[in-house]
């Protein structure tokens, strides 16, 4: 499901929208209705959302700077604007914050129809290039925390090649750690979301700081600050706590683990042994040699035992008793495929014997582990060159089935 949320001061229009889109766009939940800006920013703060469509005219805080304000902060979101006819000129100033859409008052409601419909794979294309791109800037910290990371040019290729601000490797900064204990069992909406959350409450409460996410455990989170401007972190660990408790209503443990001058520096030395510690870097992880395959075999037969659920990092760490940095790294180290890619081309190799039965294809979406039935369609596509349908009547040689083409409406007319 794709969450939407809606910002607009007049109530007849909130409603309009929120029971036009409940009723004709299955694939989307309004997660959140709100009459201001600010009220839909704090949300949005918590709870992250694929699309949220504005009103341009609000009190508080309007259209133009909310928009703003998420293309900052949460630049994966599809933005769209509604505005007065009077209005358009001011609105169209969006454009240089995302804005995908304007729709003009009164609304046409078969051109947002045929908008959200057209984009649901802009959406999952967007989230898979941050998930990639996420897992991958997640490798890189973790490497460079366990010391895996001594050659300059290494640490320059590595840098490269990641979306990361250039420059950021001259950068002083501190590594920050968090524990969440009996208060994260209060946190409804899951680990990832978590960790999203977080990360925007420090990027948005702590704007001299640049700030990755380096990698998590079940309770501990681990976050990378550097000072822009060459400014050395002098953040207190209490102001953290603030602004968890007060923007997530979580209570935690703060401190900062290591201070450092650039990211040279960091790669040069060896981190104490408390900073690593809650990382779970345990004798059983140190004692795995170079060469040994039997990990890395149970690892894939526990993701190959369950792909078709809804399974993460942490699940197949925690199978095989290793922590989920240690596995990230040396799943790669020894497949040459991150964990993601390597789920992803287990379902697709499912899918593409399910295709030779009769099961529908959304069905068969759902049997290999997607809950989008659109990123099936995408990640099929990238895997074969083909769409589920194309790939039944030109590989497989079978007679299409009527659902097939329904199915695939929105991908085989991309």
């Amino acid at each position: 499901m794709y969450r939407l949320v809606i910002v607009d001061d007049e109530p007849i229009t909130r409603n309009a929208l929120k029971n036009f889109i409940s009723q004709n766009c299955p694939d989307y939940t309004v997660s959140g209705v709100f009459s201001d800006g600010r009220q839909a920013l704090d949300f949005l703060l918590r709870h992250p959302a694929d699309m949220v469509i504005t009103d341009i005219r609000m009190p508080v805080m309007d259209g133009l700077a909310l928009c703003r304000e998420i293309h900052q902060r949460f630049c994966n979101c599809i933005l769209i604007i509604i505005s007065g006819y009077g209005d358009f000129e001011y609105a169209k100033k969006a454009i240089h914050y995302g804005v995908s859409n304007y729709l003009l008052k009164p609304i046409d409601f078969d051109e947002l129809l045929e908008f959200l419909n057209s984009s649901r794979e802009k959406i999952d294309l967007v989230q898979e290039e941050a998930d990639t791109s996420l897992e991958d800037t997640e490798l890189f910290f973790i490497d460079l925390m366990m010391g895996n990371l001594h050659e300059k040019e290494e640490l320059r290729r590595r840098l490269s090649s990641l979306r990361l601000p250039s420059g950021l490797d001259a950068l002083p900064g501190a590594v920050l750690h968090l524990e969440f204990s009996g208060g994260r069992s209060s946190w409804k909406y899951g680990r990832e979301r978590l960790s999203t959350a977080v990360l925007n409450t420090l990027r948005m409460s702590f704007t001299m700081y640049d700030v990755y996410l380096a990698t998590r455990t079940e309770t501990h989170f681990y976050f990378i600050l550097f000072g822009k401007d060459g400014q050395e972190v002098t953040l207190q660990p209490a102001r953290v706590q603030e602004a968890v408790l007060a923007n997530l209503g979580l209570s935690c443990s703060a401190d900062f683990r290591y201070r450092f001058s650039g990211l040279y520096d960091f790669a040069a030395h060896q981190l104490p042994e408390r900073v690593l510690s809650p990382l779970s870097i345990s004798d059983r992880e140190k004692k795995i040699p170079a060469g040994d395959d039997v990990v890395i075999r149970k690892a894939m037969d526990y993701i190959n035992a369950n792909y078709a659920m809804d399974l993460t990092r942490e699940d197949v760490a925690g199978a095989v008793f290793l922590s989920s940095a240690y596995f990230s790294r040396f799943f790669k180290q020894k497949t040459g495929m991150s964990f993601s890619d390597y789920l992803t081309t287990v379902r697709m190799q499912k899918a593409i014997e399910l295709l030779s039965t009769k099961m529908k294809i959304n069905d068969i979406a759902r049997r290999v582990g997607y809950q989008s039935r659109n990123r099936f369609f995408i990640n099929f596509r990238q895997f074969t060159s083909y769409t589920p349908t194309e790939y039944r009547r030109q590989i497989l040689r079978m007679e299409s089935f009527p659902e097939d083409s329904e199915d695939n409406n929105e991908t085989d007319n991309s």
